[in-house]
């Protein structure tokens, strides 16, 4: 199973999955309003550090 699904693979997801939140939350907050603005902006918050955080670890684990 290790060889399948390596640990690096979580991190590279994780960025992909935490742009889809960024974009989501944008776009709720400047269109539609499906959820309260302090949802969003809670979920805006959360994808903006779990972005972060995730290219830090890929780019100090992988790139250099």
């Amino acid at each position: 199973m290790y060889d399948f699904i390596r640990p690096e693979f979580f991190d590279i997801f994780g960025i992909f999955i935490f742009m889809f939140l960024i974009c989501v939350s944008f776009w709720q907050l400047k269109f539609k309003k499906l959820l309260s603005d302090w949802i969003l902006i809670i979920i805006l918050i959360v994808g903006i550090l779990g972005l972060a955080i995730d290219i830090y670890n890929v780019y100090k684990g992988y790139l250099l």
